[in-house]
């Protein structure tokens, strides 16, 4: 009996082999996982579209320069959020002709490179609108000195927006970062 019980804590004592994934299930979440990504930055992209064309049109409509100027700084707030989500938030596809543990490799590095850019939303996507957005807070003050309540109004309603962006990035961030603890180790795939 006691060598039946040595035998079983042994065997309970053994390391696990952890979770395993077949190379063609890691395609499949990689290439899920591409359109996702594909899907996000086109929605994101129509989105500044239309706002940079709402921008132009009151540019256009405007008579003040102040307005001008300020409108002008969010266009470009756009153009820079949109060549960094380009840059750096592009998908990748897996290469067709990858091993095993490159497979692997391949959609962790994905998932990290995705989950550092949202976590980093402030520097490349909300900080660029930050200069249009003050332009516009002093462009305000100065033609329209009698509506600074509703200035104040407008401003916490874009501060609440930028915060909740960020915190929406961040939870984001978290639930990319448990994608990616969920993965096997590389060298266990099958």
């Amino acid at each position: 009996m006691t060598e039946m019980l040595n035998a079983q804590e042994i065997w309970q004592s053994q390391p696990s082999e952890g979770m395993q994934m077949s190379t063609e299930a890691i395609r499949k979440r990689a290439a899920k996982f591409e359109r996702k990504i594909v899907r996000r930055n086109l929605r994101e992209s129509v989105a500044a579209v239309v706002v940079a064309g709402l921008f132009t049109y009151f540019i256009v409509t405007t008579h003040e320069t102040v307005f001008r100027v300020t409108y002008g700084l969010f266009i470009a707030g756009m153009i820079w959020v949109m060549a960094q989500l380009w840059k750096k938030g592009a998908p990748r596809t897996m290469p067709a002709d990858i091993g095993n543990s490159t497979c692997l490799e391949f959609l962790r590095s994905e998932l990290e490179r995705q989950r550092d850019l949202i976590k980093d939303v402030w520097t490349w996507y909300l900080a660029p609108l930050v200069p249009g957005y003050a332009a516009l807070n002093v462009a305000m003050a100065v033609t329209q000195p009698s509506k600074l309540v509703r200035l104040a109004v407008l401003d916490v309603f874009f501060v609440a927006l930028f915060v909740g962006c960020w915190q929406l990035n961040l939870w984001a961030a978290r639930c990319l970062q448990r994608s990616i603890d969920q993965l096997p180790a590389a060298d266990n795939p099958r």
